[in-house]
């Protein structure tokens, strides 16, 4: 799926009817559900009767402020922002930015919608969908504020969410094979949130990049094998194969990845096409969102890039002293950056728990070193 388009012109998130009191003539609530923290909520056009979008929303927040996650008919994806203090201005946009997680920090454009709301069109509408479904906390930073939504339920909620959007699409299409366009009907446009998403680009997946999504999209099959990274772990770390654990993976997008673990500490690795991006820019991007998320002190060291025969190497390590991914311990973080033919292998560590633990991180020295002689 891509380019989660602007929102429909009639659809009204569901806040106006759950939080102003009434919905606007436009367009009334058919179905109301719960799941966990969220409730949800599907609309009609009370013109047509023609199904609109389904919609869920958390809680309000510490600054009361409520997050909501739309999806219209032709499965876009929505944010919308919602606070009864705020006087919106009508009909401006202004940047925002937002990131869940350690997953892309994206750049947007915050729509207003009546004086209490705003809607920002996803872009990388899949890339977001799953990031939100596996994440702990979204944040959108305005120019003057940051926003912290907690995510808590997001999964099984965001799967009910979209089984309401079947259902009604369905319901509602009096052609099956698509009303749209002839490119839309010829598979020109908006794929669904079960699709593969082979359209699908997004930036490093690291924290909070910065880039272009557009620039360095992950690859769809690993060029390493499961008992490559294995082996490059054994041989790194001395242990015995069978103590080195590897856990293909794969986001519903389709891109692959490794979780792995072994006696002196775990991570993940992943592979990325470098497109334009320098190297050192990507792990600026990565850290860049890291430090936002760091609820402590930050310190970075960021060791000068390495030029090999055969490739060039970004590594270094960053330390948080209150990382919400410790619950609230020290952590370190540890990356290795390999980039070769336009292509990026990514090895990144964690260790935390307590300060004197997080104090190193031998596996990530040990993976940047060996990196280091490969390139070489």
């Amino acid at each position: 799926m891509r380019g989660f388009a602007a929102a429909l012109e009639v659809v009204l998130v569901c806040g106006f009817a759950a939080l102003a009191g009434s919905a606007p003539a436009e367009a009334k609530s058919v179905d109301e559900f719960s799941v966990g923290q969220w409730d949800g909520y599907s609309y009609t056009d009370d013109a047509n009767g023609q199904f609109v979008d389904c919609e869920i929303w958390t809680p309000a927040n510490s600054d009361n402020v409520q997050l909501g996650i739309a999806i219209p008919k032709d499965y876009t994806l929505e944010l919308w922002l919602y606070s009864k203090s705020w006087s919106l201005p009508a009909n401006q946009s202004y940047p925002i930015s937002y990131w869940t997680d350690r997953n892309p920090q994206y750049r947007g454009r915050a729509d207003t919608s009546g004086a209490k709301y705003v809607v920002i069109a996803a872009d990388s509408d899949q890339a977001v969908y799953d990031e939100l479904k596996a994440g702990n906390e979204i944040t959108f930073r305005t120019q003057d504020f940051d926003y912290a939504f907690d995510l808590r339920g997001s999964s099984a909620a965001l799967s009910r969410l979209l089984d309401c959007v079947d259902q009604y699409s369905k319901t509602a299409s009096a052609n099956p094979f698509g009303g749209g366009s002839p490119d839309q009907q010829n598979g020109g446009g908006q794929g669904s949130n079960q699709g593969t998403g082979d359209n699908q680009q997004q930036s490093s997946s690291g924290g909070g990049s910065e880039q272009d999504n557009a620039s360095s999209p992950k690859v769809k099959a690993l060029t390493q094998s499961p008992d490559q990274v294995r082996q490059f772990l054994v041989d790194v770390t001395g242990a015995k194969p069978s103590m080195v654990s590897i856990d293909a993976k794969a986001n519903k997008t389709g891109y692959p990845y490794y979780a792995f673990s072994t006696p002196i500490g775990s991570g993940q690795f992943w592979q990325e096409h470098q497109g334009t991006d320098a190297l050192p820019d990507i792990v600026a991007g990565y850290l860049s969102g890291y430090k936002e998320e760091c609820k402590g002190d930050f310190a970075q060291d960021i060791k000068d890039p390495v030029q090999g025969e055969h490739g060039q190497l970004a590594f270094g390590t960053a330390t948080c002293s209150s990382s919400p991914y410790q619950d609230n311990g020290a952590e370190v973080l540890s990356y290795a950056l390999t980039a070769s033919d336009n292509v990026i292998a990514v090895y990144v560590t964690y260790v935390g728990g307590n300060a004197a633990k997080a104090k190193t991180d031998s596996l990530g020295k040990l993976i940047a070193r060996r990196q280091e002689a490969d390139i070489r």
